[in-house]
């Protein structure tokens, strides 16, 4: 009968130093708590973050016009170059406006929306 009481108390014993030698183990990936690392829920009973709203741009209205109608204007003398070219003659400035369109469109662009 004294047996079958020390087997419980050997796989006790067992049981206990397995624990132990184990329990200093860390699985990668997991935090202690506490831990400044450990990945924290967001509060369920905390308001929703709310996203900031972007600063009004400061946008001088006058140049943005400026630019505007002189886009407009270079891009008006384009489409007849084109046809020239289409036909096998390339006029000497075309590509000259094209790059200031590109740079004044830019411009126009980074102003309004930088």
């Amino acid at each position: 009968m004294q047996a079958a009481i020390l087997l419980p108390k050997g796989l006790f014993l067992a049981l206990a130093l397995v624990v132990q030698q184990g329990g200093g183990q860390v699985i990668p990936g997991t935090f202690p708590p506490g831990h400044p690392a450990r990945p924290r829920l967001p509060d369920p009973d905390a308001p929703p973050a709310v996203p900031r709203k972007t600063p009004q741009l400061k946008i001088d209205a006058a140049k943005a016009k400026e630019q505007a109608s002189q886009l407009a204007k270079m891009a008006e003398s384009i489409p007849p170059d084109v046809e020239k070219v289409t036909k096998g003659q390339l006029p000497q400035d075309l590509v000259t406006r094209l790059k200031q369109i590109e740079k004044l469109s830019k411009e126009l662009r980074h102003e309004i929306a930088p």
